[in-house]
């Protein structure tokens, strides 16, 4: 697979090997386990590679929080994430296990001294909530540090999409890193459009400093950009999540989490999808029906004395059923939990499913069927939120030589707020940023957020669990390994358990 960022955009499919790719499913990126580990370089070298300013407040100081000390409480320091991921670690030292990492421009509270050097010259600091960062060219103490002020804007994790999306037009949009001229423009689209919609909410920003004066935007640790005479074209299907935009020359460019300039007028904003599952409670409960129908009604009255309308049900609809079922007229009609009926007709029936004996106590895991397009969470025994999904469209074929979902038992391992997924097959190239809620269980295969479909209950993918944004946000605030406000990712091994059957 082709990366455009060859330190944090892991290549997509699973491990191993090369994934094909369809606009219905990016197959997942691996986590970013090592790929961005701070090299321990001198930031006051002359020559460090993308070396950010020195801290103005705490030099770099041989002193350490001792290793017996009680915990310091918190005061407003700040650590700011200046490279594309952070790694936290479990305790001060590149061997300590990696808990999960922040993302450029992520600002998190720390401890005001380093508690060892090992192996990073201006030392570890404690983080909160927990786990150590090293500072140096990946994190700095600088808390106006100019790479994480451009990257100030944080992915809303209470959103359907916890940035603002567009999607390529028809021509893809040139990526700058520089506010382009007249005739930078004309070379790399010809006439350009003026007329950018659908972004009114992303408020122009002053010009910042990096820009000023023909300037470009700088390239944090841990991003690729291969050298160039020519200015980059995005893939027709490619799609970006926007920080800020800026005004120039009458135009508008947003401001890539890649620190890339794209004309907004080259894209078409993405909305998400409204469709969302139900919260499964006292009033809400299993069995239930999704109404595939679109002409669907609920009926009142009684299979005895007849039945009238009462209302249209809404395309997949939820419904929980009661205990009576009834054949009028040679149809079969099911009785709702509130006393109305509806006909058997395009419903997708959801039922409790037995939970696995590895799961214990109350731990959280999950129930996909494939052949009904279901998704069930449970809490131990108990289920708490009922949806549909896509999984691969190629049903329950091999899913390493198909684009199938695979079937069994699995943990959830490794958690991004956001991931980009790419692919390179002939004739099937794409590029989707910022990939919401993805949450890895095997392999390159994930739950995740769908922002270029709407056809949850059918299968649609290349091989992961498409969710709706909003139910993949619902779902990634349930399950374990939480991730901490102010981290972009978390790793685990004991993650919330996952069932995937036929």
């Amino acid at each position: 697979m082709a990366l455009l960022a060859a330190v944090s955009k892991p290549e997509s499919g699973a491990e191993g090997r090369a994934a094909t790719a369809i606009l219905g499913e990016p197959r997942g990126e691996t986590a970013p386990s090592g790929a961005a580990a701070e090299p321990d370089t001198d930031l006051t070298a002359p020559n460090a590679p993308n070396a950010p300013n020195a801290p103005a407040a705490e030099p770099n100081v041989p002193r350490t929080e001792p290793n017996d000390a009680p915990a310091e409480p918190f005061t407003p320091r700040e650590l700011v994430a200046t490279a594309r991921e952070v790694i936290v670690y479990a305790s001060p030292t590149r061997s300590a296990k990696k808990l999960g990492y922040l993302r450029l421009g992520a600002r998190v509270q720390r401890a005001a001294l380093p508690a060892s050097h090992d192996g990073c010259s201006q030392g570890f600091y404690r983080i909160a909530p927990e786990g150590y960062v090293c500072v140096g060219n990946a994190a700095s103490l600088d808390e106006r540090q100019p790479l994480a002020e451009l990257a100030r804007t944080r992915p809303d994790r209470e959103a359907a999409l916890p940035y603002v999306y567009g999607h390529s037009k028809a021509e893809p949009p040139p990526l700058y890193t520089h506010l382009p001229n007249a005739a930078e423009t004309f070379a790399a689209e010809g006439k350009a459009s003026r007329a950018a919609t659908g972004f009114g909410d992303l408020a122009p920003r002053p010009l910042p400093a990096a820009l000023e004066n023909g300037g470009s935007l700088p390239m944090p640790f841990g991003y690729a950009r291969a050298p160039s005479s020519e200015t980059p074209r995005a893939l027709p299907n490619s799609a970006f999540a926007l920080l800020d935009s800026v005004e120039h020359d009458g135009r508008r460019f947003g401001i890539t989490t890649d620190l890339e300039l794209v004309p907004l007028d080259r894209l078409t904003r993405i909305e998400p999808s409204a469709f969302h599952g139900v919260v499964l409670d006292e009033t809400t409960t299993l069995p239930l029906v999704f109404v595939r129908g679109r002409r669907a009604l609920l009926f009142a009255g009684s299979p005895e004395h007849g039945f009238r309308p009462a209302r249209t049900l809404a395309y997949r609809e939820a419904v929980s059923l009661g205990a009576r079922s009834a054949t009028v007229a040679g149809q079969r009609f099911l009785q709702t939990r509130t006393g109305e009926w509806l006909a058997d007709l395009e419903l997708v029936r959801v039922e409790a499913h037995p939970r696995p004996p590895a799961v214990h106590g109350d731990r959280t895991w999950i129930h996909v069927s494939i052949g009904d397009q279901t998704l069930v969470a449970y809490a131990g025994e108990r289920p708490v939120y009922a949806t549909l999904v896509s999984t691969g469209r190629d049903g329950l074929g091999d899913p390493e030589t198909t684009h199938s979902t695979p079937r069994g038992e699995f943990v959830i391992h490794t958690k991004h707020v956001s991931a980009t997924m790419n692919g390179d097959e002939v004739g099937d190239e794409f590029d989707l940023r910022d990939v919401p809620y993805v949450e890895y269980f095997t392999q390159g295969f994930a739950f995740h957020a769908a922002y270029w479909h709407d056809a949850f209950g059918t299968p649609h993918s290349h091989g992961c669990v498409n969710l709706s944004p909003l139910d993949a946000r619902w779902l990634f605030h349930f399950t374990e390994p939480a991730v901490p406000q102010g981290w972009h990712g978390a790793f685990s091994r004991e993650g919330s358990y996952v069932s995937i059957t036929p």
